[in-house]
């Protein structure tokens, strides 16, 4: 063939190539980092809170049964889970799924509520505490996967990353069994978006766990974990969102909320 046309040939494969990408659609990171995979449901039918629970909490009698989403505090208004803010009396704890999860992909939109004090992500003294004078600064919630695994969602500003986090003893913990396999986006400033929602993207696959924050991936980690009281870390295990911690944000009335939720098997 000669040299012209062979040049316009390879010009022409390369524009139907363009063409065909335009049309099937470029993958998102989520798409490829997927592989064969169940339908995506929905994890919340938008009204209430069935197949979810609450459980007993502390000071709870041995065998107290759990307790309903919309008696401790949740709630859900026009298809947003909101937690955080309790009536007088009540007490909140975290959002259980009834249904078990191993590998699996989630996909959120979240929003934390924030606050206009300075923030100091600096950790000291012997507790290795935050240095924030101001602890509303901590205010912070989560995703908890299998038993073991958190994707928080805090601030990066204080020190509350939105990463993958276990309790685990090791040197490098904080605060005793506080370890952060990857602190997110603490690489990436200024990605999480204040006072509005954030889409959160979760694949955890075998050992191997991915977080895609407003679309750029921020955690990419493998753990295996060979002591034997972290081996149901690799079985299934519920998914849940963990209630905003009063007791580390110093009382703070403030919120977290959750839209948009849904997964499917990997």
């Amino acid at each position: 063939m000669p040299i012209a046309r062979r040049v316009r040939a390879s010009v022409f494969i390369a524009a139907l190539a363009a063409m065909l990408a335009v049309v099937v659609g470029v993958a998102t990171p989520r798409e490829a980092a997927a592989g064969p995979s169940s339908e995506w449901k929905p994890l919340f039918n938008g009204h209430d809170f069935s197949g979810w629970f609450v459980p007993a909490g502390r000071g709870a009698a041995p065998g107290s049964p759990p307790q309903n989403p919309a008696d401790v505090g949740w709630t859900i208004k026009d298809g947003v889970i909101v937690g955080g803010q309790p009536a007088p009396g009540q007490r909140g704890g975290s959002l259980v799924s009834q249904a078990q999860f191993k590998d699996v992909e989630l996909e959120l939109d979240f929003m934390l509520a924030e606050d206009g004090m300075r923030c100091s992500a600096e950790v000291v003294g012997p507790n290795q505490a935050n240095a924030s004078e101001d602890k509303t600064c901590t205010y912070n919630s989560g995703v908890y996967l299998r038993t073991g695994y958190q994707v928080n969602i805090g601030r990066r500003e204080a020190g509350e990353f939105i990463g993958v986090v276990v309790h685990r003893v090791t040197p490098k913990a904080i605060r005793g069994n506080v370890l952060w396999l990857d602190t997110g986006d603490e690489k990436f400033p200024g990605l999480r978006k204040k006072e509005d929602w954030n889409y959160l993207q979760i694949s955890f696959n075998g050992p191997r766990l991915q977080v895609w924050l407003n679309g750029k991936k921020i955690c990419d980690l493998t753990d295996n974990p060979t002591d034997p009281a972290e081996a149901t870390w690799k079985e299934a295990g519920p998914i849940s969102f963990q209630w905003p911690p009063a007791g580390e944000s110093g009382g703070f009335n403030g919120f977290v909320k959750f839209r948009h939720v849904r997964a499917r098997q990997i």
